[in-house]
Protein backbone atom coordinates (compact mmCIF):
# COMPACT_ATOMS: atom_id res chain seq x y z
CA UNK A 1 0.00 0.00 0.00
CA UNK A 2 1.33 3.27 -0.61
CA UNK A 3 1.49 6.44 1.95
CA UNK A 4 -1.28 8.59 0.97
CA UNK A 5 0.05 11.42 3.36
CA UNK A 6 3.46 11.03 3.01
CA UNK A 7 4.41 14.61 2.73
CA UNK A 8 2.13 15.87 5.93
CA UNK A 9 3.92 12.27 8.14
CA UNK A 10 7.76 13.70 6.57
CA UNK A 11 6.97 17.27 7.41
CA UNK A 12 5.63 16.19 11.38
CA UNK A 13 8.87 13.95 11.40
CA UNK A 14 11.21 17.22 10.29
CA UNK A 15 9.37 19.27 13.11
CA UNK A 16 10.78 17.01 15.26
CA UNK A 17 13.99 16.45 13.93
CA UNK A 18 13.88 13.09 13.26
CA UNK A 19 15.49 11.07 10.50
CA UNK A 20 13.71 8.73 8.28
CA UNK A 21 14.32 5.39 10.06
CA UNK A 22 12.68 6.89 13.16
CA UNK A 23 9.68 8.31 11.19
CA UNK A 24 9.29 4.86 9.63
CA UNK A 25 8.97 3.74 13.50
CA UNK A 26 6.67 5.76 15.06
CA UNK A 27 4.19 5.11 11.97
CA UNK A 28 4.59 1.31 12.50
CA UNK A 29 3.82 2.00 16.15
CA UNK A 30 0.68 4.53 15.61
CA UNK A 31 -0.53 1.23 13.05
CA UNK A 32 -0.22 -1.29 15.65
CA UNK A 33 -1.94 1.08 18.36
CA UNK A 34 -5.08 1.37 15.48
CA UNK A 35 -5.24 -2.62 15.69
CA UNK A 36 -4.44 -2.94 19.15
CA UNK A 37 -7.87 -0.72 19.74
CA UNK A 38 -9.43 -3.59 17.75
CA UNK A 39 -7.74 -6.10 19.67
CA UNK A 40 -6.05 -7.70 16.86
CA UNK A 41 -2.19 -8.52 16.46
CA UNK A 42 -0.66 -6.77 13.57
CA UNK A 43 2.57 -6.72 12.06
CA UNK A 44 3.51 -3.43 9.93
CA UNK A 45 6.62 -2.49 8.15
CA UNK A 46 7.62 1.47 6.84
CA UNK A 47 9.62 2.27 3.95
CA UNK A 48 9.51 5.91 3.70
CA UNK A 49 12.05 5.65 0.76
CA UNK A 50 9.70 3.56 -1.10
CA UNK A 51 6.35 5.44 0.43
CA UNK A 52 4.62 1.54 1.18
CA UNK A 53 3.06 0.32 3.77
CA UNK A 54 3.03 -3.65 4.29
CA UNK A 55 0.80 -5.28 7.13
CA UNK A 56 -0.28 -8.62 8.21
CA UNK A 57 -2.75 -10.07 11.07
CA UNK A 58 -2.43 -12.49 12.85
CA UNK A 59 -5.42 -15.34 12.51
CA UNK A 60 -6.13 -16.89 15.19
CA UNK A 61 -4.49 -17.57 18.67
CA UNK A 62 -0.52 -17.95 19.82
CA UNK A 63 1.47 -20.11 17.59
CA UNK A 64 -1.72 -21.94 15.96
CA UNK A 65 -2.99 -18.64 13.76
CA UNK A 66 -1.67 -18.20 10.45
CA UNK A 67 -0.85 -14.53 8.99
CA UNK A 68 -2.84 -12.75 6.58
CA UNK A 69 -1.82 -9.85 4.47
CA UNK A 70 -3.83 -6.36 4.30
CA UNK A 71 -4.37 -5.07 1.72
CA UNK A 72 -5.62 -1.66 3.31
CA UNK A 73 -4.12 -0.53 6.70
CA UNK A 74 -5.97 1.25 9.29
CA UNK A 75 -4.07 4.45 8.99
CA UNK A 76 -3.57 6.63 12.39
CA UNK A 77 -5.09 10.31 12.34
CA UNK A 78 -2.16 12.98 12.45
CA UNK A 79 -3.16 13.00 16.29
CA UNK A 80 -2.45 9.76 17.13
CA UNK A 81 0.69 9.70 15.02
CA UNK A 82 1.56 12.67 16.86
CA UNK A 83 1.53 11.44 19.97
CA UNK A 84 2.79 8.40 19.65
CA UNK A 85 6.03 10.24 18.48
CA UNK A 86 6.11 12.05 21.76
CA UNK A 87 5.86 9.04 23.97
CA UNK A 88 8.66 7.63 21.41
CA UNK A 89 10.60 11.06 22.23
CA UNK A 90 9.93 10.32 25.98
CA UNK A 91 12.36 6.87 25.49
CA UNK A 92 13.31 5.59 28.49
CA UNK A 93 14.02 9.38 29.84
CA UNK A 94 17.76 9.24 30.07
CA UNK A 95 19.97 12.40 30.73
CA UNK A 96 20.20 14.82 28.19
CA UNK A 97 17.45 14.15 25.91
CA UNK A 98 16.00 16.76 24.38
CA UNK A 99 11.77 16.89 24.72
CA UNK A 100 8.82 19.08 23.90
CA UNK A 101 7.03 19.94 26.76
CA UNK A 102 3.50 21.72 27.43
CA UNK A 103 3.65 24.58 30.36
CA UNK A 104 1.52 22.92 33.04
CA UNK A 105 2.25 24.55 36.08
CA UNK A 106 4.50 26.57 38.16
CA UNK A 107 6.09 26.33 41.65
CA UNK A 108 8.57 27.78 43.55
CA UNK A 109 9.76 30.17 40.70
CA UNK A 110 10.11 27.03 38.37
CA UNK A 111 7.87 25.91 35.74
CA UNK A 112 6.31 22.09 34.93
CA UNK A 113 6.21 20.55 32.32
CA UNK A 114 4.22 18.00 31.10
CA UNK A 115 5.58 15.64 28.55
CA UNK A 116 3.88 13.02 26.69
CA UNK A 117 1.84 12.01 29.83
CA UNK A 118 5.01 12.85 32.46
CA UNK A 119 5.73 15.75 34.20
CA UNK A 120 9.35 17.48 34.76
CA UNK A 121 10.05 19.94 36.69
CA UNK A 122 12.27 22.89 36.01
CA UNK A 123 13.45 24.94 38.96
CA UNK A 124 13.43 28.40 38.54
CA UNK A 125 18.13 28.80 38.69
CA UNK A 126 17.87 26.26 35.44
CA UNK A 127 15.31 28.60 33.51
CA UNK A 128 16.38 29.82 30.73
CA UNK A 129 17.25 34.04 30.65
CA UNK A 130 14.55 35.02 28.75
CA UNK A 131 11.93 32.53 31.01
CA UNK A 132 13.59 33.84 34.11
CA UNK A 133 12.37 37.35 33.81
CA UNK A 134 9.03 36.32 31.82
CA UNK A 135 6.92 33.48 32.90
CA UNK A 136 5.59 31.28 29.50
CA UNK A 137 2.12 31.50 29.65
CA UNK A 138 0.50 27.71 30.69
CA UNK A 139 -0.26 25.97 27.24
CA UNK A 140 3.16 27.45 25.91
CA UNK A 141 5.14 24.47 24.38
CA UNK A 142 9.47 24.93 24.59
CA UNK A 143 12.09 22.42 24.13
CA UNK A 144 13.36 20.91 27.23
CA UNK A 145 16.42 18.63 28.52
CA UNK A 146 16.13 15.94 31.01
CA UNK A 147 18.55 16.31 34.03
CA UNK A 148 19.20 12.78 35.96
CA UNK A 149 18.27 14.22 38.96
CA UNK A 150 14.40 14.38 40.93
CA UNK A 151 12.83 16.77 42.70
CA UNK A 152 12.98 16.41 46.60
CA UNK A 153 9.36 17.57 46.70
CA UNK A 154 7.35 15.74 44.50
CA UNK A 155 9.64 13.30 42.85
CA UNK A 156 8.95 14.67 39.39
CA UNK A 157 11.50 14.47 36.79
CA UNK A 158 13.81 17.12 36.89
CA UNK A 159 14.47 19.42 33.29
CA UNK A 160 16.83 22.29 31.95
CA UNK A 161 16.41 25.05 30.13
CA UNK A 162 19.93 26.53 30.92
CA UNK A 163 23.74 26.33 30.07
CA UNK A 164 26.07 25.14 27.35
CA UNK A 165 25.02 21.33 27.86
CA UNK A 166 21.30 22.52 27.12
CA UNK A 167 22.66 24.14 23.98
CA UNK A 168 24.80 21.84 22.88
CA UNK A 169 21.88 19.11 23.33
CA UNK A 170 19.16 21.53 21.09
CA UNK A 171 21.16 21.99 18.71
CA UNK A 172 22.47 18.58 17.67
CA UNK A 173 18.80 18.18 17.17
CA UNK A 174 18.29 20.99 15.09
CA UNK A 175 21.14 21.19 13.49
CA UNK A 176 23.44 17.46 13.54
CA UNK A 177 27.09 17.68 12.87
CA UNK A 178 27.10 21.47 11.96
CA UNK A 179 28.60 23.18 15.36
CA UNK A 180 32.05 22.15 16.42
CA UNK A 181 32.01 24.58 19.04
CA UNK A 182 29.84 26.64 22.22
CA UNK A 183 30.53 29.24 24.67
CA UNK A 184 27.64 30.40 26.72
CA UNK A 185 28.34 34.10 28.39
CA UNK A 186 26.47 37.49 30.51
CA UNK A 187 24.68 34.94 32.60
CA UNK A 188 24.17 32.35 30.00
CA UNK A 189 22.33 34.69 27.68
CA UNK A 190 24.42 35.35 24.80
CA UNK A 191 25.73 32.13 23.34
CA UNK A 192 29.07 32.03 20.60
CA UNK A 193 28.76 29.00 18.29
CA UNK A 194 30.94 27.73 16.31
CA UNK A 195 30.42 26.25 12.54
CA UNK A 196 31.82 25.70 9.18
CA UNK A 197 31.35 28.45 7.00
CA UNK A 198 28.93 26.45 4.26
CA UNK A 199 26.57 26.39 7.30
CA UNK A 200 27.35 29.40 8.60
CA UNK A 201 25.93 31.04 5.09
CA UNK A 202 22.56 28.83 5.95
CA UNK A 203 21.64 30.18 9.05
CA UNK A 204 22.30 33.74 7.69
CA UNK A 205 20.05 33.33 5.08
CA UNK A 206 16.85 35.61 4.64
CA UNK A 207 18.52 37.72 7.12
CA UNK A 208 19.28 35.43 9.77
CA UNK A 209 15.62 33.70 10.32
CA UNK A 210 17.49 30.50 11.94
CA UNK A 211 19.29 32.05 14.32
CA UNK A 212 16.47 34.15 15.55
CA UNK A 213 14.15 31.17 15.43
CA UNK A 214 16.54 29.38 17.71
CA UNK A 215 17.42 32.24 19.80
CA UNK A 216 13.33 32.19 20.54
CA UNK A 217 13.44 28.01 21.12
CA UNK A 218 16.72 28.29 23.23
CA UNK A 219 15.56 31.41 25.17
CA UNK A 220 18.57 33.39 24.74
CA UNK A 221 19.02 36.87 24.55
CA UNK A 222 21.46 37.09 21.77
CA UNK A 223 23.26 34.39 19.36
CA UNK A 224 27.04 35.12 17.89
CA UNK A 225 28.15 33.00 14.50
CA UNK A 226 31.52 32.38 14.44
CA UNK A 227 32.83 30.80 11.48
CA UNK A 228 35.56 28.04 12.07
CA UNK A 229 39.02 29.64 11.31
CA UNK A 230 40.84 29.02 8.44
CA UNK A 231 44.68 28.88 7.53
CA UNK A 232 48.20 26.87 6.66
CA UNK A 233 48.80 26.74 10.52
CA UNK A 234 46.69 26.39 13.60
CA UNK A 235 48.06 29.18 14.90
CA UNK A 236 47.04 31.08 11.41
CA UNK A 237 43.23 29.21 11.94
CA UNK A 238 43.09 30.78 15.82
CA UNK A 239 43.81 34.17 14.86
CA UNK A 240 41.15 33.68 11.88
CA UNK A 241 38.13 33.16 14.45
CA UNK A 242 39.49 35.75 16.96
CA UNK A 243 39.38 38.76 14.24
CA UNK A 244 35.68 37.37 12.94
CA UNK A 245 34.41 36.50 16.83
CA UNK A 246 35.44 40.41 17.52
CA UNK A 247 34.05 41.64 14.68
CA UNK A 248 30.32 39.65 15.08
CA UNK A 249 30.49 40.19 18.88
CA UNK A 250 31.19 44.24 19.00
CA UNK A 251 32.14 45.83 15.07
CA UNK A 252 33.10 48.92 16.57
CA UNK A 253 35.89 47.38 18.27
CA UNK A 254 39.79 47.32 16.37
CA UNK A 255 42.38 44.43 17.09
CA UNK A 256 45.58 46.76 16.75
CA UNK A 257 47.87 43.84 17.73
CA UNK A 258 47.24 39.72 17.80
CA UNK A 259 50.43 38.06 18.61
CA UNK A 260 50.57 34.37 19.75
CA UNK A 261 50.19 35.00 23.45
CA UNK A 262 48.40 38.36 23.45
CA UNK A 263 45.57 40.65 21.95
CA UNK A 264 45.39 44.65 21.84
CA UNK A 265 41.82 45.65 21.50
CA UNK A 266 40.41 49.30 20.97
CA UNK A 267 37.44 49.48 22.19
CA UNK A 268 35.70 52.85 20.73
CA UNK A 269 35.50 56.26 22.51
CA UNK A 270 31.87 56.04 23.20
CA UNK A 271 31.82 52.75 25.29
CA UNK A 272 31.02 54.06 28.53
CA UNK A 273 29.07 51.12 29.47
CA UNK A 274 31.65 48.81 31.92
CA UNK A 275 29.48 45.90 31.85
CA UNK A 276 29.19 45.67 27.94
CA UNK A 277 33.08 45.79 28.32
CA UNK A 278 33.50 43.11 30.90
CA UNK A 279 30.74 40.98 29.24
CA UNK A 280 32.64 40.99 25.74
CA UNK A 281 36.15 40.69 27.56
CA UNK A 282 34.93 37.77 29.29
CA UNK A 283 33.47 35.50 26.37
CA UNK A 284 36.96 37.03 24.21
CA UNK A 285 38.75 34.97 27.15
CA UNK A 286 36.83 32.07 26.59
CA UNK A 287 37.26 31.54 23.19
CA UNK A 288 41.11 32.64 23.73
CA UNK A 289 41.70 31.58 26.96
CA UNK A 290 45.69 31.00 25.92
CA UNK A 291 46.19 35.19 25.05
CA UNK A 292 47.02 37.55 27.21
CA UNK A 293 44.05 40.89 26.63
CA UNK A 294 45.03 44.30 26.61
CA UNK A 295 41.55 46.80 25.89
CA UNK A 296 42.70 50.19 24.98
Amino acid sequence: MKIANIDTIRAIGEEYGWNEAQIEQALSTAIRVCYAERDMLVEVDVNMQDQTIAARRRNGYGDRGVWIDIREPIMPSVNMFMQVMEMMQWGDGSPGSVLEGEVSGFRDGGVIYRVSGNLVYVPENLLSVMDYHSRPELGTKQVLSLCSSRDNVSGMRMGTRRGKEFVASVMECYYPDCVSGIWMGASNSWAVIRMGTEHMSAWLESGGVNVRHLQQVLGVRRITLLPEGVGETELEQRDNEIRHFVNNAWKSCRIAALTEDRIVIHTPLDATDPRKVRTFTSMLKKICPEREQVIM
